[in-house]
């Protein structure tokens, strides 16, 4: 059943303020289809579609107007039964108020009932009774029967096609410069089903529309085979693409012409089938995608049950997610009560101590007994004094004005302050601890948000490409069991081919994309098992660029152990670099950096965001080291196919970007990783061409030249005056320039060159 938002409650007669398009639309469907005849004049379907709208939908004037427009077009007043049918109907079910009580079947046959007794009473008035009348009467009431029970299934695509199919029998012979309108139309419903949808449903969708459009037209038994033929050719040829499509309709036309009457008579003129296989080249996509939807066979019942099976595990993820980030919220507020010396803590250390001390002595009951809030109050300043200030004479001269024994006293104060800052220390680490595992549990939460919308989000797919695409692999005689085209949130693309023979086809179908597509596509993963029948690859567009990355190294004059880590590889279309400097010298700042390296290579691998990747290395950090050890990261990362370049920096030095003779250089304010709660980084954007080097270093490079402020600009010209487009040359001379300061290297160095050039 044809749906609209805009319906008309029952009980609301006030309804011309509700007529939008889509309900004119309707009407005016209503109209056309009403125009329908079968037999000797029979029009039973505008009646049928009112009565099926009003039993699912509601009341609508302007679908019992088209009802009443058809009637009146076809019969003029003289049938006026149908009137009177038509307008019993609406006011039955507009004043039977419990009419929702009735099952479906029962109220189509309450509507079946009505439509009976007004043609069998307008029969009576206009003329005697005969029994063919009644005949004719009762079988165009089974037709309004099972017209009504077909309209109302709404989730019905066969209820559409009727629909549709009826509504071209509405047009009739109406033409445009002799151009059978029915035709044209039906014939590009047709082609569209049959290119999208394929031979088996383009075939039976071409048998209805024939078979109900013409269903009063003499010639309708050749005109259903030939729309069969039709169907069922272009939709074996739309592997071609469009012009395939197009070959099918004249392939079948011919044919069943052909054998009928020997291309004796034209049942669809030339004319009509060339102006419709216009319309379907130029046809823009929306409206071919609107067209593919009304005629699109849907299993409702497992499609149903899949939609609540990813529904119900899409909530239980996002429950999860809620449930990671609720708790590292607590954790968050939780670390955030920083009072660390509480009232009930300073009331336990002087209980204490006057229960160690004071009670022995010879003036407890002067002090505890005849001056207690005084005394409460000399120790709790005494306490803050000694915190503050220590055990000095200061000290000694407060205490000895209420205390007689000075000396007990500020020793057990002391042990007591040292066990608070004892204490609060632990409490700051446990604080810590507890926003690092915020962070963590947040982090998590994200984590499973961006799995249920990867798994259960809805892909973006060009069906056009996929078509095009696979007709161009079965020209090229490839055997490919599936093509899937997905677009990338950067408009590019990703395919994915399923194959039914070995991998000797690779190489041609690597040619065949690539023509189609204009840019060179190469197979992302080589399969090593060819004996399978079905292999999957999945095909990119090849990089524009490439890029090479050389290592040089410097250790310091006292370690033989590099504090600094690197990494440096490649994934799909970026090519990555990483620098990691350890705190100090030796192996304790190599595992630091180390750690950082490590876990950044494993989070990439999982591709997780890149903020969430730096605060999870800055978290680990944190809860690992003991001491302030700490570590820097520099992150360099080039687009191939782009030649963008983004450049992340906590705590790193200055990256310098060599093009041609002139060097930019990229700095950076932040502090190492693992040193704050929260992860502090600069991000540099840019471009980078043909020849151009990126060129990332240790800050032991810099500070071999005093300082790192001078450095920068030592290195800086030192890499302007390198004459090489050798990575390696350039890596090494940076060192040894380094290392020719004179002074001993206090620190160690490591420079990483990435040379970019563009493919051929």
């Amino acid at each position: 059943m044809i749906k609209t938002d805009t319906l008309i409650n029952k009980r609301d007669f006030n309804s011309l303020k509700y007529l939008d398009k889509k309900i004119i639309l309707l009407g005016l469907v209503t109209f056309i289809l009403g125009r329908a005849v079968v037999f000797n004049n029979l029009t039973p379907f505008a009646y049928a579609f009112l009565s099926a709208f009003i039993i699912s939908e509601g009341l609508s004037f302007a679908i019992l107007i088209g009802a009443l427009g058809s009637i009146i077009n076809i019969h003029g007043f003289g049938e006026i039964s149908y009137l009177l049918a038509n307008i019993a109907v609406f006011g039955f079910f507009a004043f039977k108020k419990d009419q929702k009580e009735y099952t479906q079947i029962k109220a189509i046959s309450l509507g079946t009932l009505i439509f009976f007794g007004f043609r069998i009473l307008g029969v009576i008035a206009s003329k005697n009774l005969f029994f063919y009348d009644v005949i004719m009467i009762i079988f165009e009431s089974a037709v309004v029967f099972t017209a009504s029970y077909l309209f109302s299934c709404k989730i019905s695509n066969i209820s559409t096609i009727m629909v549709m199919a009826l509504v071209l029998a509405g047009l009739k012979d109406t033409a445009f410069f002799s151009l059978q309108i029915k035709n044209v139309i039906t014939v590009f419903m047709v082609l569209v089903v049959a290119y999208n949808q394929g031979a088996f449903f383009g075939g039976g969708v071409g048998l209805i529309l024939g078979m109900v459009s013409y269903i009063s037209h003499p010639e309708m038994p050749f005109i259903l085979s030939i729309l069969g033929a039709v169907g069922l050719l272009s939709g074996i040829f739309r592997d071609l693409g469009k012009t395939g499509a197009i070959l099918g309709l004249l392939l079948g036309n011919g044919i069943i012409s052909f054998y009928i009457n020997r291309l004796g008579t034209s049942f669809l003129s030339l004319r009509e089938i060339l102006l419709s296989a216009l319309f379907f080249v130029f046809m823009p996509k929306n409206i071919g995608k609107k067209i593919n939807q009304l005629f699109t066979l849907e299993f409702s019942i497992d499609r149903e049950y899949n939609l609540k099976r990813d529904e119900v595990a899409i909530k239980k993820i996002n429950r999860m997610a809620d449930l990671f980030y609720n708790l590292g919220q607590t954790f968050k507020e939780t670390a955030k009560e920083r009072d660390y010396h509480y009232t009930s803590e300073i009331y336990g250390l002087v209980d204490g101590i006057a229960n160690e001390v004071c009670s022995r002595c010879y003036r407890y009951d002067t002090c505890w007994k005849g001056n207690y809030y005084n005394t409460y109050n000399n120790f709790f300043n005494l306490i803050g004094l000694v915190e503050a200030k220590g055990i000095e004479e200061s000290t000694y001269a407060a205490t000895y004005k209420f205390c007689s024994r000075p000396k007990e006293i500020l020793d057990m104060v002391d042990r007591a302050v040292e066990r608070l800052e004892l204490n609060k220390s632990w409490k700051i680490k446990l604080d810590e601890n507890r926003l690092l595992l915020s962070e963590q549990l947040k982090g998590f939460g994200k984590v499973m948000e961006d799995i249920a919308k990867d798994i259960y989000g809805k892909p973006s797919f060009d069906e056009d490409i996929e078509k095009e695409l696979l007709g161009q692999l079965k020209n090229s005689r490839i055997d490919v069991k599936s093509l899937s085209v997905a677009v990338t949130p950067q408009k590019d693309y990703d395919i994915f081919v399923d194959l039914n023979k070995s991998v000797q086809s690779v190489d041609k179908i690597k040619d065949t994309m690539s023509s189609y597509l204009g840019s060179t596509v190469i197979c992302h993963s080589n399969p090593k098992d060819t004996q399978k029948k079905q292999l999957r690859f999945k095909l990119i567009r090849e990089n524009r660029y490439s890029a090479a990355t050389k290592v040089a190294l410097g250790l310091n004059s006292e370690n033989k152990v590099s504090g600094d880590s690197y990494t440096y590889g490649e994934t799909e279309n970026t090519h990555y670099a990483v620098i990691s400097d350890g705190m100090g010298v030796g192996r304790r700042a190599k595992e630091e950096s180390k750690t950082a390296i490590s876990l950044l290579e494993k989070l990439m691998e999982a591709d997780i965001d890149k903020d969430l990747a730096l605060k999870t290395i800055n978290s680990v950090l944190r809860a690992k080291s003991n001491g302030e050890i700490f570590a820097t990261l520099d992150i360099g990362f080039v687009d191939l196919y782009s030649g963008k370049i983004q450049m992340i920096k906590t705590g790193a030095p200055a990256t310098f970007i060599k093009k041609g003779n002139k060097v930019e250089v990229v700095n950076s304010s932040s502090l190492p990783v693992g040193m704050l709660e929260e992860v502090d980084f600069n991000v540099y954007e840019g471009y980078i061409g043909d020849g151009d080097m990126l060129i990332m270093m240790s800050d032991g490079v810099l500070e071999a030249y005093g300082s790192a402020e001078v450095g920068e600009e030592k290195v800086r010209e030192a890499i302007s005056r390198i004459d090489s487009v050798n990575p390696q040359a350039m890596a090494g001379a940076i060192i040894k320039m380094a290392k020719g300061q004179g002074a001993a290297a206090k620190d160690d160095m490591t420079v990483l060159v990435t040379k970019v050039w563009k493919n051929i």
